[in-house]
């Protein structure tokens, strides 16, 4: 998780009451704070520092398009979401959320150590702040779900018990649903009792608009709008047909696209006849210099023979 360190924008998804969301905020990120339960994030509010952080009720679903550098699910977040395509929809989630090249992390125990077995309340006791004491119980595994209970044992004598149910997904299942959601992943020991995951959104941001317009002192701008909500904008003025279209598509802008857009400008010339005949002009002066080049060819292959 410290590769947190050198994001700007951060989302703790699943962040519970806020400690480590917090943290960050501390340190400087712009930190959005992401869980469905409003109990949870009362709490963070009330967090001493809880002020330095967005908090949204919800889940992935409820984040925007390319905001974010780096996205976190710790605490085996991915465990808790039991339902197989509710955790592919968060991955796809996240993978929007990010921005191109942006990092998502999470940790998720190993089926293989089958850690569930530990979950005694001879091995698992222990105590907490103010006299309570906390175990584990009845651990029952399904497959890949273990459900099990959180026993809780407080100073005057209240008890309380809390069902829950997780799934050990394997390294296998993760990496495919990852991939499938555009993720590229870091190697992974998957050996290890803790598995944990760094992945790459490959998502390339695609053109939604774009915009060609006079500027009040009268240079000519293109502004490219990205699925993103990115706006890049080109300056223009002076060139023409072609080197626009080469200029535009250095940023993945269509060539139908910026046709399009200029048509719409009446310029009192057509810009695809001007294309047209450029990529005429360019084919013939490609032939030439063809020509030109075998019959340099044929000139020294004879010298080579004399």
């Amino acid at each position: 998780m410290a590769a947190a360190m050198s994001a700007t924008a951060v989302v703790d998804v699943g962040c519970g009451t806020g400690q480590l969301a917090v943290e960050l905020a501390r340190r400087g990120h712009e930190v959005t704070g992401v869980d469905p339960s409003p109990e949870m994030l009362e709490v963070a509010r009330r967090r001493d520092g809880g002020d330095l952080v967005r908090w949204v009720e919800g889940d992935a679903s409820c984040l925007g398009s390319g905001e974010y550098d780096l996205a976190l699910m710790s605490g085996h977040v991915v465990q808790v979401i039991t339902d197989n395509d509710h955790l592919r929809a968060t991955f796809a989630a996240l993978g929007r959320a990010l921005r191109p090249g942006g990092r998502l992390a999470f940790d998720s125990r190993n089926p293989v150590a089958r850690v569930w077995h530990q979950w005694t309340p001879d091995r698992s006791r222990q105590a907490l702040a103010d006299g309570v004491e906390v175990w584990f119980q009845d651990p029952r595994s399904h497959g890949d779900l273990v459900t099990f209970e959180i026993h809780f044992a407080f100073p005057d004598g209240t008890k309380r018990v809390s069902h829950n149910e997780l799934r050990f997904r394997s390294y296998g299942w993760l990496t495919r649903a990852l991939a499938e959601a555009g993720f590229q992943v870091d190697p992974v020991d998957h050996d290890e009792p803790d598995l944990i995951f760094m992945a790459t959104s490959t998502r390339r941001r695609r053109v939604a608009a774009l915009r060609i317009d006079a500027s009040p002192d009268g240079e000519w701008l293109a502004a490219v709008v990205f699925d993103s909500l990115e706006t890049v904008t080109v300056p223009i003025t002076g060139l023409d047909t072609t080197e626009v279209l080469q200029r535009l598509r250095d940023l993945d802008v269509p060539q139908e696209l910026v046709l399009a857009e200029l048509e719409q400008l009446n310029l009192g010339w057509s810009a695809r006849d001007e294309v047209r005949q450029r990529s005429q002009a360019d084919m013939a002066d490609w032939r030439r210099l063809d020509k030109e080049r075998r019959e340099q060819l044929k000139r020294d292959f004879r010298r080579g023979h004399d």
